[in-house]
């Protein structure tokens, strides 16, 4: 009897040992997540909240847009293809409107302006585009105008600034103040 004891607890030792082993014990609870800064007691810092106003008032069709183009299975004959050169040109004064309100946003801090500067670069050679699809879209036929408003859009669509708006210390914060920033983010 008593070597049928002693033969359950190796084997149960032997279990134990054998689970700890292979990493079945319970793993270590997870790190509790940071709080978030406490907001300013002052609030946003007001120059701050100006450039966010223009910055979002300058992207912020460039966000919608999208959405009212044209799409490429829209496009099935000649007969559709001014819908395609409509899209194209709202498209072209959108950008053109986005470029001019970038360009116009005054240097506030070293992140903001990045972000600032590579919507512009981005918004500068995607206009470049539009302006290339809106020569050829005449003679290009219905194929051409198919893609020129697919690639626009999913331009459009996949694009994710270099500098996002959390990386701008205070941003977000400002962005939350002006009502231009509702739906950009």
């Amino acid at each position: 009897m008593k070597s049928q004891t002693t033969a359950r607890i190796r084997v149960t030792v032997a279990l134990a040992v054998g689970c700890l082993l292979a990493g079945c014990a319970t793993n270590p609870p997870e790190p509790e997540p940071k709080p978030a800064p406490p907001p300013s007691p002052t609030g946003p810092d007001p120059a701050l909240v100006s450039w966010a106003g223009g910055y979002c008032g300058a992207v912020k069709d460039m966000r919608l847009i999208v959405y009212s183009m044209a799409k490429g299975y829209d496009i099935q004959t000649a007969a559709d293809l001014p819908k395609a050169e409509e899209s194209m040109k709202k498209l072209d004064t959108a950008l053109t409107a986005a470029i001019t309100g970038l360009e116009k946003l005054p240097k506030i801090a070293q992140k903001a302006d990045e972000l600032a500067a590579g919507e512009l670069a981005f918004y500068r050679k995607l206009h470049g585009k539009v302006t290339e699809f809106r020569t050829l879209l005449p003679r290009g036929g219905v194929e051409y105008a198919k893609a020129a408003l697919n690639l626009s859009g999913a331009d459009l669509v996949t694009h994710v600034p270099a500098v996002k708006t959390g990386d701008v210390p205070g941003l977000d914060q400002a962005m939350k103040a002006d009502k231009a920033c509702e739906l950009v983010g």
